[in-house]
């Protein structure tokens, strides 16, 4: 089949999400200027460069209390947030704080996370994910959108800080099978790691 994005595709759901599969989700803490922690979770993630480290998090649309999302509007006026990662572990928690809640709500609280003090910025970091990276905002980018009441915006950071736990370290390396992150793919749908494979080619150093 076929069908322009701007048209109708007949089909019961849109399928672009499940088209660009599977997504890390990044599991972002902020706090407000007023000091109101917020966390949510968001699937058009990806680190972008390594030397310095910088990743990207797109924030689509707002929601019922506002055209801005709170991690957006928090990450406009501190500059900072933390990636957290995401684990199948913590999957409920991490669903629970994807709930559209008052900017007066710290989801942290509602979903039972723990949260710890982050070393070089102000936003707290989720205590039980295996992997935080600490980020000061570079850039955002408004993107193009459907509505003129909600915004879509690309938010780049500069990862100033990572935590790793211990316990998924094994010889010095990340071991993601101890990490067993989730990725989102389309619909209803999330996922794991399946079979880890190695592509060795002498051009790369690592």
């Amino acid at each position: 089949m076929f069908f322009k994005t701007d048209e109708n595709h007949n089909l019961p759901h849109n399928p672009f999400k499940a088209c660009v599969a599977p997504r890390p989700i990044g599991w972002v803490s902020t706090v407000s200027p007023t000091g109101i922690g917020n966390v949510a979770p968001f699937s058009f993630f990806n680190g972008l460069a390594q030397n310095p480290p910088q990743l990207m998090i797109a924030i689509n649309g707002g929601n019922k209390h506002s055209p801005t999302k709170d991690t957006l509007y928090n990450i406009e006026k501190t500059k900072e947030f933390v990636v957290n990662i995401a684990t199948y572990g913590l999957r409920q928690e991490m669903f629970d704080t994807a709930a559209p809640e008052h900017p007066d709500t710290d989801e942290a609280v509602l979903a039972g996370l723990e949260m710890i003090d982050s070393i070089l910025i102000k936003p707290k970091r989720i205590q039980k994910s295996p992997i935080h990276m600490e980020c000061r905002l570079t850039q955002i980018i408004d993107l193009l959108s459907d509505s003129d009441d909600e915004k879509n915006t690309a938010i780049f950071g500069h990862v100033v800080g990572i935590h790793i736990h211990d316990d998924v370290l094994v010889e010095g390396k990340v071991d993601l099978k101890k990490v067993n992150p989730i990725s989102r793919l389309g619909y209803k749908d999330y996922a794991t790691l399946g079979d880890i494979f190695q592509l060795d080619a002498p051009w790369r150093k690592g």
